[in-house]
């Protein structure tokens, strides 16, 4: 029975069956002879029972292709592996075009971004392939909903996101409040603490 879920990602869920079910629906709401809820418990039964206790996401989906294919409404099968396929082809465009883009990139936000790094090179580049693809990374499973929603809006901007995975603080090293109250002291350079409050404006913005 499974229980674990390896995810693309390499994130380890609980099983969860509606998410089976739903896919299932999906393909089904596509075909001549509609939804057929019956079939879909059955399926999602027969996947969940005889699966081994931990499985990858594509291990289970090839499960329910098989079981589909195995019942009476070849025509579902067939639509649940066209979906599957038009997603994978999905996956692999989005990392295209986003690489087209660094390729093609001349001197726009993508390769004025980060004033460290030359993308006319080709180590600069390879950075930014890296850069870029973390970017979706970090949206879609390290910020919470509420930060995500704010980036959305432009309430908040996350400068160098594609370094949130490692931990690294990088521009954000030195806490404002500190920086206000106390100046600014490092390898360099320093300031004294802002008098004016179009100073600490300034210095708000560049940390």
């Amino acid at each position: 029975m499974i229980q674990i879920v390896e995810k693309r990602d390499g994130r380890v869920v609980g099983y969860n069956e509606e998410k089976i079910k739903a896919a299932i629906r999906k393909a089904m709401l596509t075909t001549e002879m509609g939804e057929d809820e019956a079939l879909v418990q059955k399926i999602t039964d027969r996947v969940g029972m005889s699966g081994k206790d931990r499985m990858t996401v594509e291990e289970i989906q090839d499960r329910v292709e098989i079981e589909l294919m195995k019942s009476a409404r070849k025509d579902v099968a067939k639509r649940y592996i066209a979906y599957r396929d038009q997603r994978s082809i999905a996956r692999r465009a989005k990392t295209r075009d986003m690489f087209l883009e660094i390729i093609e990139a001349k001197n726009n936000d993508i390769t004025r971004e980060n004033a460290n790094m030359n993308t006319d090179s080709p180590a600069g580049m390879m950075m930014k392939f890296a850069s870029e693809t973390t970017k979706p990374f970090v949206d879609d499973y390290l910020l919470s909903p509420d930060v995500k929603a704010a980036v959305k809006n432009n309430y908040l901007h996350i400068h160098d996101k594609d370094y949130y995975p490692t931990k690294s603080l990088t521009c954000v090293q030195h806490p404002l409040d500190r920086i206000l109250k106390k100046g600014f002291v490092a390898g360099h350079g320093e300031s004294r603490p802002a008098k004016r409050i179009e100073t600490a404006s300034i210095i708000g913005c560049i940390s």
